[in-house]
């Protein structure tokens, strides 16, 4: 008996040893992930690494990893990893990797450095709205740079008195502190990052808070969404597939080793990129061409506001889309075309059709998708009633992450948190406390889009698009504008990258692993951690050494020029020119509700009834733009397969079709680092 609990114990302290090294193993990863997005995205400005919920950064590390530890299986066995190990640290990195790029760090500082650089007396910015800019907003002394810009300093408020305790050092600083961010700190001077520190001490606060918020939502969903409605989670399947047998001993990569078809898969992409990588160094080499506008042959004056209409291949989508429910493959792009259907009809009638400020979606198809986005929630949380009423009742499993009431408890004061942070600011409180909560009702239906459609990257509109739409701007002071202008730009204006699907999927890939809820979220929490300071770290030191103006091309041009100008351009636009809502906009978005729900009510009634809702919500979006044509393709492939071949084939194929992204990825990540290497510059086949 004593002998059988001296075992026990060793092997309890086996575990710890294990989960320990996973942890250091995903933090490792984090951080030169971190490190290296900004410096991919703005200087080699290639691919980009972190920009979907399947990011490339973390597939090629993890798979880097693989190889890893297929050697130590070889060499030494006893240090091989298992494949919760591998599976914790895959988690840990996914956590974190949104984060240095459209989650966070590429839109925080450019947004609060452009502002000033790109302010002219013409475009009245600083007449207009710097009076309205909290000090603690930005490194940059707004009452001095208001002065010089012909506006109105702002009026000295409760931070005035916490200033007077910091050190000089940690003041704002001049306008020299944005002019050596665009146009580089001289070999010898220091960087002025002392200026940053309360500005991205502040938003750090308010990112933590969102991030919290959106946690606790995950912890609430993940019972219906795993246990009840059994979602597929497609983006799952990758990591989960190519670890299976990772325990077995002298497996080298598992999956991926014994399934030729696989590597076959991953040959096609390998084999297309590479060619057109060696056309880009050496133009000579014939190109395989990919992307294919299509506008150009439609000439009638009624395609003139159909948007961009063009074909992409991208090897990883069609894969994605072969591994799809078919009905939802082909909702996704049947009702692209839907929408460019109306927008023809719209167009013989004689409408306008402007777009959305800053989305390349019309605002009559944006605002029927936001109303499909209140439909999809209301109809699951109508679905999962019973398991709210577990959750209101507090009956958590010792599975969860933490327990229902905390989760509860912590969304409430997270979003009380945030809406406090931007009372402070000057924004209404009503209102800003009614934006976060329409951010969370389309960031849930963003997240059920991947968890269930499996789309590798998606897109939503603001919270204050809908509010114009339906009130207009006349409501709102250009105080509130001005300080929900910055919020909506850093975390509500582009959703590609925020964390609730990582979440997600983390617990979806922790269910099937069986690792531990509790101890994971903890090392994700830390690897959240260290993103947010090494990217930071590395952003900063990036851009005041080479100089932004030295990178304005490709995701720099929209990270350091266009998104900046953005922000006071439109809040500008509002006051000189107050929107007045219409009946049209209106009633797009009740009929977006209502087909979403009719389209529900008909799946229930109707098995072989072959739309669903979600392709219907993400029609007109702009990752429908880029990604129809894949999907398609993805659909296509996979109906021709079952109809001639039956599921047999369907099965034989299908790790086929899981090599193609598979190899799409790898060879991202190789061309990534020959560019780095030879110092090449935008060679990006990803669009995304």
């Amino acid at each position: 008996m004593a002998r059988l609990e001296v075992i026990e114990k060793e092997e309890l302290a086996r575990e710890r040893i294990v989960s320990l090294r996973a942890v250091v193993l995903g933090v490792m990863g984090t951080a030169l992930l971190a490190w290296l997005v900004p410096i991919f995205d703005l200087l080699v400005q290639g691919t980009w690494i972190a920009s979907c919920h399947l990011p490339i950064g973390v597939f090629n590390l993890f798979v880097l990893l693989l190889f890893i530890n297929a050697l130590l299986k070889i060499l030494r066995p006893q240090w091989a990893l298992t494949r919760r190990e591998l599976l914790v640290a895959y988690c840990m990195m996914l956590a974190g990797s949104g984060l240095p790029s459209f989650g966070f760090t590429e839109y925080l500082f450019p947004t609060l450095a452009g502002t000033l650089y790109y302010a002219r007396p013409e475009n009245r910015w600083a007449e207009l709205t710097f009076r309205y800019i909290p000090q603690w907003f930005v490194p940059w002394d707004v009452a001095e740079a208001a002065r010089a810009l012909g506006g109105i300093p702002p009026e000295k408020g409760w931070w005035t008195t916490l200033y007077s305790f910091l050190p000089q050092s940690l003041l704002p600083g001049s306008r020299e502190v944005v002019r050596l961010f665009y146009e580089g700190t001289p070999t010898g001077t220091p960087i002025p990052l002392s200026h940053w520190f309360v500005p991205t001490v502040a938003w750090s606060l308010l990112a933590l808070a969102f991030f919290f918020a959106l946690f606790c939502v995950s912890v609430l969903l993940r019972r219906q969404w795993l246990d009840y409605d059994r979602l597929t989670f497609p983006l799952t399947q990758p990591p989960l597939e190519m670890t299976e047998g990772a325990d077995e001993p002298q497996t080298l990569l598992a999956l991926l080793l014994r399934q030729r078809l696989i590597w076959l898969g991953a040959l096609v992409p390998f084999a297309v990129h590479s060619i057109n990588g060696l056309h880009f160094y050496f133009p000579a080499v014939p190109e395989i061409r990919l992307t294919f506008p299509l506008n150009q042959y439609l000439t009638s004056y009624l395609f003139s506001q159909i948007g961009p209409f063009i074909a992409i291949v991208h090897f990883s989508v069609i894969g994605v889309a072969f591994l799809l429910p078919s009905d939802l493959a082909f909702s996704l792009w049947f009702f692209f075309f839907v929408f460019m259907a109306q927008s023809v009809l719209l167009t013989y009638l004689g409408w306008q059709l402007p777009n959305f400020p800053g989305y390349a979606t019309p605002a009559h198809a944006g605002l029927q998708m936001l109303g499909a986005f209140f439909a999809i929630v209301a109809h699951f949380i109508v679905v999962g009633r019973k398991h709210w009423q577990q959750v209101l009742r507090g009956e958590t499993s010792m599975d969860e992450p933490v327990s229902y009431r905390t989760a509860l408890f912590g969304f409430v004061v997270a979003i009380l948190f945030a809406t406090l942070w931007c009372s402070l600011a000057g924004a209404s409180w009503g209102i800003a406390l009614l934006s976060w909560l329409v951010l969370f009702v389309i960031a849930v239906a963003l997240t059920r889009f991947v968890s269930e459609g499996g789309l590798l990257f998606i897109q939503a509109f603001r919270p204050s698009d809908l509010f114009i739409a339906f009130v207009g701007t006349r409501p709102f002071s250009a105080r509130h504008m001005t300080v929900m202008a910055f919020v909506e730009k850093v975390f509500m204006f582009d959703l590609r990258t925020f964390l609730m699907p990582f979440f997600m999927d983390s617990f979806r890939i922790a269910n099937v692993s069986q690792i531990p809820l509790r101890p994971l979220t903890k090392a994700m929490w830390l690897s959240v951690l260290v993103s947010l300071v090494m990217s930071s770290w590395s952003f900063l030191r990036l851009v005041y050494r080479k100089g932004a103006n030295t990178m304005m091309q490709g995701a720099g041009a929209w990270f350091l020029q266009h998104s900046p100008r953005q922000v006071l351009d439109f809040t500008v636009a509002y006051i000189e020119q107050p929107r007045q809502p219409t009946p049209l906009s209106r009633s797009c978005f009740i009929i977006g509700f209502v087909v979403a729900l009719l389209l529900y009510r008909m799946r229930q009634l109707f098995i072989w009834f072959p739309f669903h809702p979600i392709g219907y919500a993400m029609g007109p979006s702009w990752p429908m733009i880029q990604l129809w044509f894949s999907t398609l393709l993805g659909w296509l492939l996979k109906a021709l397969l079952l109809h001639y071949g039956g599921l047999g084939a369907f099965r034989r194929w299908r790790p086929f079709f899981l090599g193609l992204l598979i190899g799409e990825y790898l060879t991202a990540g190789l061309w990534l680092a020959l560019d780095y290497s030879f110092g090449k510059v935008g060679h990006r086949f990803f669009l995304f």
